[in-house]
């Protein structure tokens, strides 16, 4: 019979939830995208977490200090902070050895995306100081309401009757943790629910061109977290290894499946406690010890968010560059002060500091995806590091063991060196390093000729006798409509390379002629002669991103506005520091800016700017290709700018985030031919209105679905072919609406 009992012995929580774990992943793939509705699961499980915590926290610091003397909450802090100062210090020089993991390469700016604005401020006053602490709490702030508590329960110290209230929230932090442990059996559930529908949705593809961040990410979290950690802690404690490693794995597993550290801290406080009982050394003392230290801790920079500067690291390499260890140490004490705040406000502020691209930005966001799930499980590891070793240290139960020192100081070497190198050469044997984003940009939307045989087929007659002006009923009789398109202006009208005249403008044209039922006659102008060639008849319409100036209106009729664009300036990657603010562009020495037509901005910079000249030249790529020969910058659109950029990864644009100035594009239509231009008016209003233009703007402006999204790989639909994928006699077009291929 005891056999048998053996033998059916109940599984532990951890590996409970580690199965659930691998179970979800399995079940995502199979399943693909048709669970992502388990998702609602996963986030009714972590509310259902974090409905108890931040009351938990309140009564457990104010009954917890309130228990203790002057003497033991001074004790608390210095030998915690001390503790943290020494973990922060190897993080710091721990993760500066990544970078000899990365493979070498030859690489340019990457990802340009448009970014208007900076990451959205949070204000460390209210942060960290409860000046309203029912504020603090309806909106989360941890590190304010840990201050109210702190302050609270040092006030409660000196206070003597205070028994009455302090075992009224003994009990209620009782009852919460009861609360929460009745929720935790649902972790099995919760887990399987959410990395199914992870598992069934992330899109893999986005994430292979940061395999490097990755592993470095990965690689460093395992060293910090089983190795560096415990062996830190091992050193001075009576626990072992292995047991520091493993008591709370059911917590590290739940924070690595949420991605989310604060749903754990009622586990870690009570794994804390378990370990000092399971020596016999646990008693009221240090049960306090542990419910004061991890919410204090959780509101300081923890190792999870100092991986941040791995993105730094990597980003210099992917940018073509080194930090070196001279300037990294400055650059790591500046983030870690950062990191009492956001690391939304971190990383922007580390790649400018490092001089580089601040675009680059959007590239962690979709890395976060992936690292915060690693990033969590080190943040719980140096939470639950700090509780165990202080108090240890409190408690008078820290003693360093010399023994235990040599061996963890002698096996370190071993175990960097052989992940570091393993990693490396990992990394060189599968990660491509060829920068490949240009090729395709340039096979979507950009060629490097004019084709010659669409060139040659319609173009302006300066010779040609003026013809009539049409408005929209001599179109329709004519059965054409005649535009006038600028055939180098990316995005909004240029070549791609299969000689395809497309863009965003090419785009609205083709709409108004399908709804017009009228042929769409496109004929290619420059600057010099669109004006005159338009008020001569030689077509009705002129495009490509047109700018509305005063000397412009009074020579043509302009539409109103279709898109508002951003002034910026395109410098070579390394000069983008000399344009970073008006005072040192004014010092940077004599600057020739090139720019295409004439910007109205172009006359505030030359009396703002008594250093700066600008010529007016053909066009954009005639700057690019003269690779700052001739110019130093070049005065763009920024929306155009970032799209030449991905062309020309080595350059990068400027511009000013506290004041961008933008300016009106519209279309053109000859003086006088004022009804043609009451129409395009009322076609643009409805064309707003519908979306259309918006969506046109996500696709050719914003990139958005620039490479046709595939649908989600899985193994019943594309290995099992149980599911069908959708009707494949549809198609998805630029504008993101199917279209039948039976028309065609």
């Amino acid at each position: 019979m005891s056999k048998t009992q053996n033998n059916n012995k109940k599984m532990s929580m951890s590996t409970v939830v580690l199965l659930s774990f691998a179970i979800g992943i399995v079940f995502g793939l199979f399943f693909g995208e048709m669970i992502a509705w388990m998702a609602i699961i996963g986030d009714a499980f972590i509310k259902l977490l974090q409905m108890t915590i931040i009351p938990y926290i309140i009564v457990s610091l104010i009954s917890s200090l309130g228990k203790l003397s002057y003497h033991q909450a001074r004790s608390l802090g210095i030998n915690v902070g001390k503790l943290m100062l020494i973990i922060w210090g190897l993080g710091i020089l721990t993760i500066y050895t990544i970078k000899w993991t990365f493979p070498e390469w030859q690489a340019g700016d990457f990802f340009s995306l448009a970014v208007l604005s900076d990451p959205e401020e949070v204000d460390l006053l209210d942060l960290y100081i409860p000046a309203n602490p029912f504020f603090s709490l309806s909106n989360s702030y941890i590190p304010a309401i840990v201050l109210f508590c702190v302050a609270t329960g040092i006030a409660l110290i000196s206070i003597d009757n205070k028994e009455p209230l302090l075992a009224p929230l003994q009990l209620l932090g009782e009852a919460f943790n009861k609360v929460t442990q009745y929720i935790v059996k649902l972790m099995p559930l919760g887990i399987f629910a959410m990395t199914a529908a992870t598992a069934g949705t992330m899109d893999l593809e986005e994430f292979q061109k940061l395999q490097v961040y990755f592993v470095a990410h990965v690689i460093l979290t395992l060293i910090l977290t089983y190795w560096i950690l415990p062996a830190l802690v091992a050193s001075f404690t009576p626990f072992s290894y292995r047991d520091i490693s493993g008591i709370a794995k059911d917590a590290m597993i739940t924070a690595f499946a949420a991605g989310n550290i604060f749903i754990v801290l009622p586990l870690l406080i009570e794994r804390t406690k378990e370990l000092f009982h399971k020596y016999n050394i646990g008693n009221e003392s240090t049960d306090d010890y542990a419910n004061i230290i991890i919410p204090v801790v959780f509101s300081f920079p923890n190792l999870g968010k100092l991986l941040t500067i791995v993105f730094v690291l990597f980003a210099a390499w992917f940018a073509g560059g080194d930090i070196d260890f001279i300037t990294y140490i400055p650059m790591a004490i500046n983030g870690l002060i950062s990191l009492f705040g956001s690391v939304y406000l971190t990383v922007p502020m580390l790649l400018d500091s490092m001089e580089l691209p601040s675009d680059l930005f959007q590239l962690y966001m979709v890395s976060s995806l992936f690292t915060s799930r690693f990033t969590s499980l080190l943040a719980a590891m140096n939470i639950f590091i700090l509780a165990v070793g202080g108090t240890a240290m409190l408690a008078g139960l820290a003693k360093l063991s010399v023994k235990r020192l040599v061996i963890y100081s002698a096996l370190t070497p071993v175990v960097f060196a052989g992940l570091l190198f393993g990693s490396g050469i990992l990394l060189k044997s599968f990660i491509n390093t060829e920068y490949v984003m240009d090729d395709v940009v340039r096979q979507m939307k950009q060629a490097e000729e004019l084709p010659e045989d669409i060139a040659a087929k319609t173009e302006i007659d300066d010779l040609a006798e003026p013809q009539p002006l049409r408005g929209i009923e001599d179109i329709k009789r004519s059965g054409e409509l005649r535009v006038g398109y600028n055939p180098k202006q990316m995005p909004f009208s240029f070549y791609n390379s299969q000689g395809q005249l497309v863009g965003f403008d090419i785009e609205m044209m083709e709409k108004l002629a399908s709804e017009l039922e009228v042929t769409l006659v496109l004929i290619p102008y420059n600057d010099i002669n669109a004006i005159r060639a338009m008020n001569r008849g030689q077509f009705d319409i002129a495009v490509s991103g047109l700018q509305m100036t005063t000397n412009r209106i009074g020579r043509a009729n302009y539409t109103n506005k279709v898109l508002t664009l951003h002034y910026s300036v395109v410098v070579k990657d390394h000069r983008a520091d000399e344009f970073d603010t008006p005072d040192k562009v004014r010092k940077a020495g004599k600057l020739r800016l090139a720019a295409v037509g004439e910007y109205s901005i172009i006359p505030m910079l030359e009396t703002q700017y008594p250093n700066v000249s600008i010529e007016i030249i053909d066009s954009d790529r005639q700057f690019f290709r003269d690779n700052g020969k001739t110019w130093d910058g070049l005065i763009i659109s920024l929306e155009a700018g970032k799209t030449w950029t991905m062309i020309y990864p080595n350059y990068t644009t400027v511009y000013n985030h506290d004041n961008i100035k933008s300016f009106p594009a519209a279309y053109a239509v000859a003086l006088e031919n004022l009804p043609l231009l009451t129409f395009l008016n009322s076609w643009l209003a409805i064309q707003d209105s519908s979306g259309y233009v918006e969506k046109l703007y996500s696709y050719w402006i914003l990139g958005e679905n620039a490479v046709p999204k595939k649908p989600r790989w899985s193994i019943i639909k594309d290995v099992l072919h149980w599911v069908d994928d959708k009707p494949k006699d549809e198609e998805v077009s630029s504008d993101g609406n199917a279209v039948s291929n039976k028309e065609e």
